[in-house]
């Protein structure tokens, strides 16, 4: 019952406040084309939303040159750690007001990118950050908001949503709503090359998992479809590629495509119960949000088949060149195979030894309450299933029983 109520309100926010994509600039040099088109627009004064190591790498001088050079007034701020919390959004819009910056120019991962959203949206709002947390809360314009990621992954760069942590309780909150969408971004493969292959691996997994829960979403529609299968191919065809041989220019930008098609169609479809039991993983241990979706994605998809075997049959057939050689069963069971060999290809470890047994409970009644609220998933999952999950997450296979 609880499903088929998301599902009709996920459809309605779809469809009255459908997601636009935002202009993309792709390539060596994407984040200067991305800095003038700012110029262009207007802003000058924008406020530079980074990590202390890129700047102190270096990674950004070729920028920051390029802005000052035309006139600009760059304030940076780089006070973003992993997992953002309310305090390192408040310092960041401190940092915007107090230098009247008229832009949000954010280069960084995952954590940047939603740090800055809400930074851009508490400089023009006299809302407190408690009440501009939920869905549909932004109440004025937010400051241009222009995104260059370093990492090819978590598709912040084209979604309406940010995740920022408590500052004392450290529960995650989301901020949803279109206007988070930035004006454009740039896949930088400058910026890209020097990702770690671990690092790689990881967000690759993780669009990888935006993609398969956007297609096998009850909330889909033709475009996330599209977008869902192409990023699905993509990620698959590339991200060996990319683990093996950073430097591989083409590699690189055909994953962060990837990623960002993966974003536009769980930006529109939502997603489900990777992502659901995810959260709660990295909440309680502090697990990088990449790393976790990947070990959790094949269990997931396991649960889902009886679900959805035509909707994965049909993405095998895609990556196989186009012909069925079994049933829709076989074939759905050999493309979650595949997505097993593609996680150990890129070193994507069996279990995560951090998840205890006396969390369990906690762990799945929270991830189930999410779901509840906030995904149109393709088949209810029940405690003892979540709790099934966990077990195998923590010393077991990838295999798993469900009752």
């Amino acid at each position: 019952m609880f499903n088929s109520a998301i599902t009709i309100a996920l459809r309605a926010l779809s469809t009255f406040y459908p997601p636009q994509k935002p202009l993309l600039f792709s390539g060596a040099g994407a984040s200067r084309k991305l800095a003038d088109l700012m110029i262009r627009g207007g802003q000058k004064r924008p406020l530079l939303v980074t990590d202390s190591f890129l700047l102190k790498n270096g990674m950004l001088d070729d920028l920051i040159a390029f802005l000052k050079g035309a006139g600009c007034e760059v304030t940076i701020f780089d006070g973003i750690i992993p997992n953002p919390t309310f305090a390192v959004v408040e310092a960041g819009t401190k940092a915007s007001v107090d230098n009247k910056c008229d832009a949000v120019f954010v280069v960084g991962g995952g954590s940047a990118i939603d740090a800055a959203k809400v930074i851009a949206a508490a400089s023009t709002s006299k809302k407190p950050l408690s009440r501009l947390a939920g869905i549909l809360k932004v109440d004025t314009p937010l400051l241009p908001f222009y995104v260059v990621p370093t990492t090819s992954g978590t598709g912040s760069e084209v979604t309406n949503a940010a995740v920022i942590s408590d500052t004392e309780t450290h529960k995650k909150t989301f901020f949803v709503d279109p206007k988070y969408i930035p004006i454009a971004t740039a896949l930088d493969t400058d910026l890209l090359k020097s990702l770690p292959p671990s690092i790689t691996a990881a967000t690759g997994m993780d669009a990888l998992t935006h993609a398969i829960e956007a297609y096998t979403s009850r909330n889909r529609f033709a475009d996330t479809d599209r977008d869902a299968a192409m990023a699905i191919r993509l990620l698959v065809e590339f991200l060996p590629i990319a683990y093996e041989n950073g430097g591989d220019a083409r590699a690189r930008e055909m994953v962060a495509l990837g990623s960002f098609l993966a974003g536009c169609a769980f930006t529109k479809a939502s997603l489900g119960y990777v992502h659901a039991i995810s959260h709660q993983i990295s909440a309680h241990y502090d697990t990088p949000h990449g790393l976790a979706n990947a070990i959790i994605l094949p269990r997931v998809l396991r649960f889902n088949k009886a679900a959805c075997a035509e909707r994965l049959a049909a993405l095998e057939v895609m990556l196989g060149g186009g012909a069925s050689d079994g049933s829709t069963a076989t074939m759905a069971d050999r493309f979650i195979a595949r997505v097993d060999a593609l996680a150990e290809t890129v070193g994507i470890p069996v279990n995560l030894a951090d998840v205890q047994p006396e969390d369990f409970q906690s762990i799945a009644k929270d991830a189930l309450t999410e779901a509840r609220s906030s995904y149109a998933v393709p088949r209810v999952m029940r405690r003892a299933d979540a709790t099934a999950i966990l077990q195998s997450v923590s010393s077991g296979g990838r295999d798993v029983s469900f009752a």
